[in-house]
């Protein structure tokens, strides 16, 4: 059974370089430009594990993630936040993985996927 990764970024190029590198290690994806179509989508679809840009209009990341740690449906799904500077890096105050994104997907960002997604081999 393949694993569910949902990708909540407003950038398109975030999303592009996450869904490519997935989609060769047969994750299922599910794409969101915002927090609110995030939690909208996975109330239907419960993902194995959320990538969101921590600065997204309507919903950021982080907001997303303090939803999903409060709400009992998704508390238990890891979420690793995206960052574009290391001042987003230290708003989320190491409560969650942050990462400095840039496409291509980073070799740190990768092997947390790796360490979250479980069993994947790349």
């Amino acid at each position: 059974m393949n694993k569910t990764a949902m990708i909540a970024a407003s950038r398109v190029d975030e999303r592009r370089a996450l869904t490519s590198w997935m989609a060769l290690h047969e994750i299922d994806i599910l794409s969101a430009a915002n927090g609110i179509e995030a939690i909208e989508q996975m109330a239907v679809a419960p993902p194995d594990l959320v990538l969101a840009q921590l600065s997204m209009n309507d919903m950021s990341g982080l907001r997303l993630a303090h939803y999903m740690k409060s709400h009992p449906g998704f508390s238990h799904v890891p979420v690793i936040l995206l960052c574009q500077n290391r001042r987003e890096m230290e708003l989320a105050n190491g409560q969650w993985p942050t990462f400095l994104f840039e496409a291509p997907v980073n070799v740190a960002l990768i092997s947390e996927l790796q360490r979250e997604l479980g069993e994947l081999v790349c």
